[in-house]
């Protein structure tokens, strides 16, 4: 007997899987966009710091009215009397120079110019000059790169711009001092990074550099037998505030010599008329934002040929050892006082106190009733 077979059905194929998005091709893609982005941020931000670096180490441009002096201005009479002080003060509504005596008696205005800050007087070995810098109304000494370095008589005349902003293509330029024997200035001067040690005639021109190192080289001043320069520097090409240290170089340039060795950030040194002790500013404790402890240090230093270094078992002392800002000072002629400008906690602005070298008899010699002041010059 037949069985019937039943008819075949033609199979069908399995439907296709359900589709799902390719998950590791849109992560690429999310990838190459981010990385694309983040390329062009970066670019964007090294433009960027090119642009400022390129603008902030850009000079001034000189005044096309600006002429060389021919001749520096210098009292025909007697200048300023032995012992008395040049300093700059606010007590009239705008910083400008004045003179008084080595007690704060006598003040006497010399500058009357509201146009400008007038700051950083330095009476020249004769006292008939006074040199000093001018920075806009407002700024004063504050930047650098806009200052302009003036000189005028002992009573305040003939006044005459040595230095404008700009010139020699510095960016920025500082601490003019008179050599010795008056026939130099020793300043600062340079681009914005990396300012170097220069020397200039008496009247601001024909520059040449002591110093072509790294890092920031400033606050110049002249031993008193005219062979030194003194000043403050980095051990390094990156300067931080704490790296900033004191440092000798023979006038004619070549070996730099290191006298401090602490850590701790040093400004404005100044040798005293014999030669054998330096006396500067150092930042005691503090951070970078705040104004913290300053006070001016001492220490002995000797000659070896044409190196001036310090004194053998000698180390830098604190003179005024308080909790204050103690800044610039300023030998008197005899070597027995230093004048300096002081803050004092609790209270506004700077004035101008003496102390003996000794750390003995601290005394005030202007008061805020006669606003600010300081910088004084001997």
């Amino acid at each position: 007997m037949m069985v019937d077979t039943p008819p075949r059905v033609a199979s069908r194929p399995p439907p296709p899987p359900p589709y799902r998005p390719q998950k590791r091709s849109t992560v690429r893609r999310a990838v190459l966009i981010v990385a694309i982005a983040g390329f062009a941020l970066l670019a964007a931000l090294v433009i960027a710091v090119v642009i400022v670096v390129h603008r902030l180490n850009t000079p001034a441009t000189v005044p096309a009215s600006w002429r060389p002096p021919t001749a520096l201005p210098r009292s025909t009479s007697v200048g300023v009397p032995a012992g008395n002080l040049v300093f700059d003060s606010n007590r009239t509504g705008n910083y400008e120079i004045w003179t008084m005596g080595p007690t704060g008696s006598g003040a006497h205005e010399l500058t009357h110019d509201t146009r400008y800050d007038s700051w950083w007087a330095r009476l020249s070995p004769d006292r008939r000059t006074i040199l000093f810098y001018r920075t806009p109304k407002g700024t004063h000494d504050r930047d650098y790169s806009r200052t302009s370095l003036w000189a005028m008589t002992a009573d305040g005349h003939d006044v005459v711009e040595l230095r404008p902003a700009g010139l020699d293509g510095w960016v920025q330029q500082g601490h003019a001092e008179w050599s010795p024997d008056g026939t130099q200035l020793v300043m600062f001067g340079g681009n914005r990074f990396n300012p170097q040690i220069r020397i200039t005639d008496a009247l601001g021109q024909h520059p040449h550099a002591v110093t072509d190192r790294g890092g920031s080289n400033v606050d110049p001043s002249w031993s008193p037998d005219g062979r030194t320069i003194v000043f403050v520097g980095c051990p390094g090409s990156i300067c931080t505030p704490s790296s900033h240290e004191v440092y000798t170089v023979p006038v004619t340039g070549g070996t730099v010599t290191r006298l401090t060795h602490d850590g701790i950030q040093d400004n404005d040194p100044y040798f005293d008329h014999r030669g054998t002790e330096l006396a500067w500013l150092s930042k005691i404790s503090g951070g970078l934002l705040d104004v913290g402890v300053w006070d001016i240090r001492t220490m002995a230093v000797v000659r070896s040929g044409d190196a001036v270094m310090a004194a053998p078992g000698s180390e830098p002392k604190r003179l005024i050892d308080d909790d204050n800002v103690n800044s610039k000072p300023a030998w008197s002629l005899d070597d027995r006082t230093i004048y300096f400008h002081r803050g004092v906690k609790g209270t506004k602005g700077f004035q101008i106190w003496a102390i003996g070298a000794d750390g003995s008899d601290l005394r005030q010699l202007t008061t805020s009733t006669e606003g600010e002041n300081e910088y004084p010059s001997t």
